[in-house]
């Protein structure tokens, strides 16, 4: 077998050497090629691969074709050996899944770079990834596009930011060796629009420079899934550890091998507000065939699991909002509460921990004690006594000053039958699943500034939180959607909201897991 010119991937008819320069002929037009540099140790420079056009061509065409439904997608950098563990589990999940593995190629012009002194001009990718690559824009279906044709600098710091209107309102996914998800605004009769790269299958090749450093410590063994049906895809992280095994659901890939049946460590369930919970979304999460019965949780976490509507302060002065609450029967404080606990009774397994994060609706019940003339709220006001003394009776001098208790947490513990499951921690609390903290909800950030998915991608330690209904991932932040009904009552303009939840696996890793129509895989 002829050797293959490590630029362009054509075979080598002869070889020669030109003023310092490695030239490679070809027999088609006796066209030359000249490559600059050397491969690195253990790979010789005829087992390099340049970008073939045909073989890329025949995978683009592959990919839309409809036998393939479920994709994994990665990337990889020019003049850098793979990750051979990682690849190695990647193929193993191929072959279990059924799935087509998909590398985007990207170049990191450097001439520093740590495995070529010149990979400026390698251009170049590791043999064992040859059948895989692929670099034109290809339409995975209707409203999914995998924008292979784009090679990102692996250093960018936000490599999504400017690609939110390059294809229209159709999702995408960019090739890049920093895992990132975020959601675009849409009309509020379009599912929002998903942005996320892939993570990638080389190994970490980054110069000593501050963006260098800071693209190594981002830098992730991963891919997307990609699970194609119709019209609708669903999309989830694939996030391997330093040995290269990964999990996905409830199975743990290794290069030698895989494991089904796993339980996860947690769930972390999109804000839940239970008086507005879609059907759909509590079908997949809880029903027969949904997230719960499948991955079997060992914790369930709660994001503003009550919306505390009945009595919300935004309602101050909306006559017209009070008026239909009144005469629809929905102006009951206590009953809400119930209604709340009864669904988390209903739909709680037997031995799984709730975790009841602290958050903004279910604090608007200890507000509206504050706030609250009890004489003006003749439907309530035996129960606002009541929830009034218990919190005076809980208030107490700490060696931090004045505190009282958490009137949701009083009223759960009395009224959930599984209360002996539940855990209601302090805002201060610090509540960790397998190392990642999921005591943030996302409504107050770091040092009493406004929470942002940003803000806590500074604190020192991974987070998974709630809040702006809108899914996202950035550096160690992972924020999950909404469970509720989508264009609820203060929900104006385009929304960027989604049905998404977090699993967290037993190695550490997350994915996001979006409920699309119902449905929350192939």
């Amino acid at each position: 077998m002829k050797p293959l010119c490590p630029k362009c991937g054509k075979p080598v008819v002869k070889a020669g050497n030109d003023r310092g320069r490695q030239r490679y002929q070809h027999g088609e037009r006796n066209r030359t090629c000249r490559w600059h540099g050397t491969a690195p140790a253990g790979l010789e420079a005829d087992q390099a691969i340049g970008i073939d056009a045909k073989a890329s061509k025949a995978l683009h065409r592959k990919v839309k074709s409809a036998g393939v439904q479920r994709l994994v997608i990665t990337a990889a950098q020019n003049a850098t050996p793979v990750n051979k563990a990682f690849l190695a589990s990647l193929l193993t999940y191929c072959k279990a899944r059924k799935a087509q593995l998909v590398v985007i190629p990207y170049r990191y012009k450097n001439p520093t770079s740590m495995w070529s002194e010149k990979a400026e001009h390698d251009d170049w990718w590791a043999p064992e990834l040859a059948p895989y690559i692929l670099d034109v824009r290809t339409d995975l279906n209707p409203n999914l596009v995998l924008l292979a044709d784009i090679k990102t600098q692996p250093t960018a710091g936000s490599p999504l930011q400017g690609f939110e209107t390059l294809t229209g309102s159709k999702s995408a996914i960019i090739g890049h060796p920093k895992l990132e998800l975020t959601t675009v605004p849409t009309p509020q009769s379009k599912m929002a629009k998903l942005l996320t790269s892939t993570g990638a299958v080389t190994e970490k090749n980054y110069i000593p420079s501050k963006a260098g450093k800071k693209a190594e410590h981002h830098h992730t063994f991963g891919a997307c899934v990609v699970e194609l049906c119709g019209k609708r895809f669903h999309l989830r992280q694939i996030n391997a550890t330093r040995q290269g095994t990964f999990c996905d659901l409830d199975g743990e890939y290794r290069p030698d091998g895989y494991e089904t049946g796993l339980q996860v460590e947690g769930l972390v369930m999109g804000d839940e507000h239970v008086k507005f919970v879609d059907p759909g979304v509590e079908r997949a999460t809880f029903g027969k065939t949904g997230m719960v019965h499948a991955l079997k949780p060992k914790r369930l976490v709660w994001h503003d699991v009550h919306d505390f509507y009945n009595a919300n302060h935004h309602h101050r002065g909306e006559v017209f909002i009070n008026y239909v609450k009144h005469h629809a029967g929905h102006d009951n404080v206590r009953q809400e509460l119930e209604e709340t606990f009864a669904f988390v009774d209903r739909v709680t397994p037997p031995g799984v921990e709730n975790i009841f994060v602290p958050s903004n609706h279910p604090d608007a019940l200890a507000r509206w004690v504050k706030e609250t003339d009890p004489r003006q709220d003749p439907e309530n006001c035996v129960f606002w006594a009541e929830t009034f003394k218990a919190m005076c009776e809980g208030a107490a001098w700490t060696d931090t000053g004045a505190r009282t208790i958490d009137p949701f947490a009083y009223w759960g513990q009395r009224m959930l039958k599984t209360a002996a499951q539940a855990r209601f921690p302090d805002r201060n609390d610090s509540v960790l699943i397998a190392g990642i903290e999921v005591n943030n909800h996302g409504d107050a950030g770091p040092n009493g500034a406004r929470g942002t998915r940003n803000g806590f991608t500074r604190i020192g330690v991974k987070t998974v939180i709630g809040h702006s209904h809108s899914p996202g991932i950035k550096d160690g932040a992972y924020q999950v959607g909404t469970s509720s009904r989508l264009g609820l009552e203060y929900q104006k303009g385009p929304s960027s909201w989604m049905h998404t939840h977090c699993v967290i696996y037993r190695n550490g890793k997350r994915s996001l897991i979006n409920i699309i129509e119902g449905e929350w895989r192939l």
